[in-house]
């Protein structure tokens, strides 16, 4: 790979891929099984923390919201 094609590629790995590798190996629901070459998701506990990040990010950021409709021209 070449060219852009091989800095688009290095630049997915790097920013997106490695990051999102990490961060499933320290979230509790995700486990890898090096025998086996295996991750194992519980639907349970990702749907369960998904929610509750979903639940924070709408209703505990309300600063942020404010912040962002105020810079739309809304008063808050």
């Amino acid at each position: 790979m070449t060219g852009l094609t091989g800095q688009l590629a290095l630049g997915i790995r790097v920013f997106v891929l490695l990051p999102a590798a990490g961060a499933a190996a320290v979230l509790p629901f995700v486990d890898f099984d090096k025998a086996a070459g295996l991750m194992t998701i519980d639907v349970n506990a990702a749907s369960t923390a998904a929610a509750g990040a979903i639940y924070a990010a709408a209703t505990g950021s309300t600063f942020a919201w404010s912040r962002w409709a105020k810079r739309r021209g809304g008063a808050t």
